[in-house]
């Protein structure tokens, strides 16, 4: 029995300014349908039993029309050669009213397709198949496989409830078939798997049973092996600068033989440069600084520079506009400055016309606004209320 793990794809998706040359769309929002048709066409290839999502397929409870046209031409290619997908919501993808409709009842009129977002924990069975990698030895079955799935809840009451329903539920295993547990959580006392997301859920570690044949983890976007059957499979994009260097894909989880094995994709680089210290330096040595790092950066990527321990005098007398020039070849390049004691940010996006969207303004604004303290927070509180209005659209 295969299964192929995956999680957090994000679609619709948006980021900076640039636009796909040939889609007409958000550069980035390309780049996430792009890596998500890739995991699809490897998928395929491995010819699982069964693909488990473990949450936030889209970006937004409201996903536009391009992505849930692109999330069910994608997902129909696999559901057409009979291998089921179960997808749980995560906390992108729930409503947040008891009320609001979940675009993942769409998903209940294929075949093949097994959604899980009425806010309760489901099991669903899944019949062993014969379907096996070409020229690999025939698959060894001990049984079916019983997927026990809790989605994102609308409250930590309900989510609590679902996880004493699931402990009753996983005390009468049978050893005669394989049991997964599907969950898009963090951990409980582990700062390092929470986004730091207001309605973020969190499973303490006794709900991961040892007994349990693989445990599938969505929420946290590093691939990261939580326990011996316990395993992130993290995003398939990088989504922020907190994502750097980490590498992008899903895991293939063969369950008779108890091995994991992750799928690269193939994903925009994303560039952290080695920071400067721009202490003592006047313009024109900050300058020269500056552009030893800028010119080995990857044409495309999205690129970060820290110059730290700048005056207000130095950064006053900097060539933005050289500045932008530089940073052309990349898709987007900001650039961190710790003058004074205080952050600033630049988007070296010099020379841009067009407005983007508003999330897209908001963070721009934040990033050239000085705030005192928990700017981040002020940053991640403004762009919830964005989505919001715009779900409330």
């Amino acid at each position: 029995m295969r299964v192929v793990h995956i999680s957090d794809t994000h679609l619709g998706y948006t980021a900076y300014r640039s636009l796909d040359p040939e889609l007409g769309i958000n550069q980035r929002e390309a780049d996430i349908f792009a890596v998500f048709k890739q995991a699809i066409d490897k998928i395929l290839e491995i010819s699982p039993d069964v693909v488990l999502h473990t949450g936030d397929l889209f970006d937004s409870v409201r996903p536009s029309n391009r992505s849930l046209s692109l999330a069910l031409e994608q997902l129909l290619r696999l559901s057409t050669v009979g291998i089921p997908v179960v997808i749980i919501a995560g906390n992108h993808s729930m409503p947040r009213m008891r009320d609001t409709g979940s675009v993942f009842q769409l998903f209940t009129l294929f075949p093949n397709f097994f959604p899980v977002y009425k806010g309760r924990y489901e099991t669903i069975s899944i019949k062993a198949s014969p379907r096996h990698r070409r020229g690999s030895s025939p698959p060894i079955h001990r049984g079916d496989l019983t997927i026990h799935a809790i989605p994102q809840c609308l409250t930590k009451a309900d989510f609590e409830a679902n996880l004493a329903q699931l402990n009753r539920a996983l005390s009468t295993l049978s050893a005669q078939g394989y049991n997964v547990l599907m969950l898009h959580a963090a951990i409980a006392g582990v700062k390092e798997f929470s986004m730091g997301e207001f309605n973020e859920q969190e499973v303490p570690t006794a709900y991961l049973k040892p007994e349990l044949d693989y445990i599938a983890l969505g929420h946290y976007h590093k691939c990261t092996q939580v326990q011996e059957n316990a395993y992130y499979v993290g995003s398939t994009e990088r989504l922020t600068f907190n994502e750097v260097g980490q590498e992008k894909g899903f895991l293939e989880v063969d369950l008779s033989e108890k091995e994991v094995n992750f799928h690269p994709l193939e994903i925009r680089p994303m560039i952290d440069l080695p920071e400067i210290n721009a202490q003592g330096m006047d313009a024109d040595s900050a300058m020269q600084a500056i552009e030893r790092v800028i010119n080995p950066a990857v044409g495309g990527a999205i690129v970060r520079l820290t110059v730290n321990n700048i005056s207000t005098p130095t950064y006053n007398a900097l060539d933005f506009a050289r500045l932008g020039t530089l940073t052309v070849p990349a898709l987007h390049f900001e650039i961190r400055y710790n003058k004074d004691g205080e952050e600033q940010i630049t988007p070296m996006d010099i020379g841009a016309k067009s407005i983007g969207n508003l999330p897209d303004e908001f963070r721009e604004f934040m990033s050239k606004t000085i705030v005192e303290k928990d700017k981040e927070k002020l940053l991640e509180l403004g762009l919830k209320y964005l989505r919001k209005a715009g779900e409330e659209e």
